[in-house]
């Protein structure tokens, strides 16, 4: 995977599972909806995922779950140029309507570890297994993209 990795050298590379807010409260809603309010409860969204989120982590014994929100390049992992250029701040002075026009795509990512330190605490291939039965695809490598810990 060099290609999507070799130019962000410098960021956050998180192993994980691309899951959308959408999905986790249909699993909560799926494995445990009696613990959720009413779904016109104000913040019912947030209940849910809150809710999905800790029941993925019981059930497949991975407490230390994290999410990011990752760049999500177009097929064939390339990392375009300019989502290169607004990560390394090249476009920091430019008028807004040049930073709105580059589209940058992004996506949640429940992580497992990092290249970081936590590298270390990464989990058992049976709890990897476990957590990929139950979100229905295999973790992957993805660059970390904002705000977060670095």
């Amino acid at each position: 995977m060099p290609s999507l990795f070799s130019k962000l050298s410098e960021a956050l590379k998180c192993y994980g599972y691309a899951v959308s807010s959408e999905w986790l409260v249909r699993f909560a809603e799926q494995h445990c909806p009696e613990d959720l309010p009413a779904r016109d409860h104000t913040d019912y969204e947030d209940i849910a995922t809150t809710r999905a989120y800790e029941l993925l982590a019981s059930l497949s014994g991975i407490y230390y779950l994290d999410y990011r929100n990752c760049l999500n390049p177009p097929p064939g992992g390339v990392i375009p140029p300019e989502w290169i250029g607004v990560f390394r701040g090249k476009y920091d002075d430019a008028p807004d309507e040049v930073l709105d026009a580059i589209q940058i795509d992004t996506v949640q990512v429940f992580y497992v570890c990092s290249d970081r330190g936590d590298f270390e605490m990464r989990p058992t291939q049976k709890q990897l297994n476990t957590l990929t039965k139950l979100i229905g695809h295999p973790p992957q490598w993805w660059v970390a993209y904002g705000p977060g810990p670095w």
